[in-house]
């Protein structure tokens, strides 16, 4: 009797008046009123446009996916909905999640998460006399669901701190969140009095405890890779406050010795996972790629980075002479060619690779696209989330796990585990499109930093609403008749610098480096045959710079490789048009055909690129 009761009460205190509530609205003004509302959130952040709809595409739903696992009451950001064991907050996933959503303009949702992580998950007082580690997984309300120490739940907290100041600047930021960055730093380097799982191994220098998959305890690199992550960024936060927030000055408050402190581990454990991975006897496993993106501990193109991608792709071996892949090559499961697999060895779900992985694998090579020639490392990138298009449920949802299609009920039907997924499908398709602008924001230095990478089959993209600081910029990158053009919009027309790298396609000459028409100074890389350059931006609302790369001289209007008379048959043959600046008869770049662009052939006449 009891028991009904209470359940009649929970249905009239709480049940009721939904239904009641959903009975007298109009389930048409509902959706309208719902649609509206995520168009105008979408608003409010970074979009993207390519050629492909489908790249454009999952942009959106990529987005929309990430959002629809956020818990506006706590800030925190589950992990997964289909499987029963996912409505929950992984502290990693939730750090990875919110830096998506502040690369992508959504900063109040990312800090959001991390006022879940500092005021709402519970953490126990360690022997050292303050919190110490974060649980492996939480409620939406902050009590743990699994306990287990895994340290990387722990030292992703400085990591997104400082990534949300980078894109804000915001130092109040930093001051509000620096007592958990401490705790962080602490927790995910040495011995935890409450957990002995959780211990730093002074035989190894590195820290042992749950790896990334939670399936078993060790001394893992992709685990420290993070650690060393998250302490050079407490390093880094504490520098700021030590130069800034100190009432007498640097040195006097000390975050000085809080950001040595942190260095002197961080350079420790750097030592530990450069011996781990010179001993190449652990398991291939997709997130030792961790050591390059996202935790920068090594360039892409290192020599013990390529070691693990040559591992994952079979053709080197462990030290113990085994040969390990990772990707599913031709003639294993149709389904899963050119998929990526997590770890040797796995049989989660009967095995199978994950969307995760897969473009874990692609995000290195688009990173080592910056130190290669040509476009085969970003297309590498491109064709690994192509070949994941067709693995999305009906709804442009993905998943953890990709099956075979045959052991599904449902025809073409790929989505095992988790689905949705946040962190480990949606996030990450935003977080891979992002990469072929590669932007690292800087609002403390006031610079907009890109290294874009278009792959062969788009002669164009464009991310628009990029937010840094109060800055608002559009970012439009073409390859055309002539060149390679970069063209920053300054929405809100405050100033600021950009700093930029033109990849030339392969044969084609520099022939000139403009910014608005103007010669620039810059860098040329004869190698790689990209140009790099640093230059203030226009100001005002919606001032527009164009960076352009031409492969002819500029006033070469016929394309025939010099200026001469056919240049101004051309002008004269286009004048009076608005065109693509350095097109159709623009000889100037002002993007209309006019007699400055008469004067400006004659200007130059007789001249060809050297």
């Amino acid at each position: 009797f009891d028991t009904f009761a209470n359940a009649a009460g929970t249905y009239a205190f709480q049940t009721a008046p939904a239904l009641d509530w959903f009975e007298s609205e109009s389930l048409a003004a509902l959706q309208t009123q719902t649609e509206q509302s995520w168009i105008d959130w979408l608003a409010g952040g970074v979009s993207f446009t390519s050629p492909d709809a489908q790249f454009n595409e999952i942009f959106e739903r990529g987005l929309l996916g990430t959002a629809l696992h956020l818990d506006a009451e706590n800030g925190g950001i589950i992990a997964g909905m289909h499987n029963g064991a996912y409505p929950f907050v992984w502290p990693r996933d939730a750090a990875w999640a919110a830096i998506t959503l502040a690369r992508t303009g959504f900063v109040d949702d990312a800090k959001n998460i991390f006022r879940f992580l500092r005021d709402v998950a519970f953490r126990d007082v360690d022997g050292w006399g303050r919190k110490g580690f974060w649980k492996q997984k939480y409620t939406t309300d902050g009590y743990t669901a699994w306990g287990n120490p895994q340290v990387d739940e722990t030292s992703c907290y400085p990591w997104g701190v400082r990534y949300i100041y980078d894109v804000t600047g915001e130092l109040s930021f930093l001051q509000e969140h620096y007592d958990e960055v401490y705790e962080a730093a602490i927790a995910s380097s040495q011995d935890s009095t409450f957990d002995s799982r959780l211990r730093y191994e002074d035989g190894v220098a590195l820290m042992y405890s749950m790896n990334i998959w939670e399936d078993s305890f060790d001394v893992f690199i992709y685990s420290n890779a993070s650690v060393i992550r998250g302490l050079e960024d407490a390093a880094a936060i504490a520098d700021i406050l030590n130069n800034t927030s100190c009432p007498g000055g640097p040195n006097t408050c000390g975050y000085h010795t809080d950001r040595n402190l942190f260095n002197a581990r961080a350079g420790a454990i750097r030592g530990g996972v450069d011996s781990r991975l010179d001993w190449n006897g652990e398991n291939t496993d997709i997130s030792q790629i961790g050591i390059v993106y996202p935790m920068n501990v090594y360039p892409a193109g290192h020599p013990r980075a390529e070691l693990v991608m040559d591992r994952f792709n079979g053709v080197a071996a462990d030290r113990f002479g085994s040969i390990e892949p990772l990707v599913n090559f031709a003639g294993g499961v149709p389904e899963w060619t050119g998929l990526i697999n997590r770890y040797w060895g796995d049989n989660y779900w009967n095995g199978g690779p994950w969307f995760l992985s897969t473009m874990w694998y692609g995000a290195y090579y688009a990173q080592r696209q910056n130190f290669t020639a040509g476009k085969s490392d970003i297309d590498n990138h491109y064709d690994r989330l192509s070949l994941l298009f067709d693995k999305l449920g009906p709804i442009g949802l993905g998943a953890e796990q990709i099956s075979r299609n045959s052991t599904t009920p449902y025809p073409n039907y790929y989505l095992q585990a988790a689905w949705p997924n946040a962190w480990e499908s949606m996030s990450f398709f935003v977080d891979s499109v992002m990469l072929f602008l590669d932007w690292t924001p800087d609002a403390d230095s006031n610079r907009l930093v890109v290294r874009p990478k278009l792959p062969t089959a788009w002669s164009s993209m464009r991310f628009d609403n990029l937010r840094m600081g109060s800055h608002r910029i559009d970012v439009l990158i073409e390859e055309r008749n002539g060149g390679v053009f970069h063209t920053f919009t300054n929405r809100t027309g405050l100033p600021v610098d950009l700093s930029t790298v033109v990849r030339i396609p392969s044969g084609e000459p520099k022939c000139a480096v403009l910014v608005n028409g103007v010669a620039s100074a810059h860098t040329f890389d004869t190698v790689l045959n990209t140009v790099s350059l640093v230059a203030p931006m226009a100001t005002g609302p919606n001032a527009t710079t164009l960076v352009a790369v031409l492969s002819r001289p500029a006033a070469d209007c016929s394309g025939n490789g010099t200026v001469d008379f056919d240049d101004v048959t051309t002008v004269l043959g286009s004048f009076g048009a608005s065109v693509l600046p350095f097109s159709g008869g623009d000889a100037n770049g002002d993007g209309i055909v006019s007699f400055d662009d008469v004067t400006a052939v004659l200007g130059s006449f007789g001249t060809s690129c050297p």
